[in-house]
């Protein structure tokens, strides 16, 4: 008696958007944007490429919609670090840790809006994010050098590159959600590069 044959995946028009978009979020992050086709996003869902056009125009608009959560994550952050009030160091600190957080809850879709997995450009949605966190990073940090808190012989918006580049590393494993680095990482990465002391920042 032969094994009974295994019925065909369903096409994604019934399965639903929500699952093109985490096949894709996965098999992106798996290798990385650029070196993913349609074609292998279609061989992923046991489809045509044809029926997977019908939910998305392009590549690029697939990933547009892959990232779009971090998109409306990172003003909610923004909004929390607006220096107003308090040392801006502590502000600076605190938002580090929730970009660390975020990145930690959602590794995949973090690691293609911030580029570590490909995918991203000069312009277009994700890259005016990344610029408002780039230019929110700097502000503090020039704040804090104008209290002494940081080191002024290095280049604000640099110290603001490397820092983001180094909480976003600190991001959840590839295969689901990790922990979020604890505050003290991010005091160490404060302290080894731009903050002048411990005590002065505590």
């Amino acid at each position: 008696m032969s094994a009974p044959r295994r019925a065909a995946p369903p096409a994604p028009r019934r399965r639903g958007r929500e699952f093109v978009l985490a096949a894709a979020t996965a098999l992106f992050h798996e290798r990385g944007y650029d070196a993913t086709s349609m074609s292998d996003l279609a061989d992923r869902l046991g489809v045509t490429k044809a029926a997977l056009y019908r939910h998305v125009r392009s590549k690029e608009e697939l990933l547009h919609a892959v990232t779009a959560p971090v998109r409306r994550t990172v003003p909610e952050l923004l909004s929390a670090s607006t220096p107003s009030h308090g040392r801006p160091v502590e502000t600076l600190a605190a938002l580090l840790h929730r970009l660390a957080e975020a990145a930690a809850g959602d590794p995949a879709r973090h690691a293609l809006f911030w580029g570590t997995r490909g995918g991203t450009g000069q312009d277009g949605p994700d890259a005016l994010c990344r610029q408002a966190v780039v230019r929110r990073l700097t502000e503090l940090l020039h704040l804090a050098a104008a209290q002494g808190d940081v080191r002024a012989d290095i280049e604000p918006g640099l110290a603001a590159r490397l820092l983001l580049g180094a909480v976003i590393g600190l991001g959840g494993p590839a295969d689901g959600p990790g922990a979020p680095p604890p505050p003290s990482v991010i005091g160490l990465l404060l302290d080894g590069p731009v903050r002048v002391t411990l005590a002065r920042a505590s």
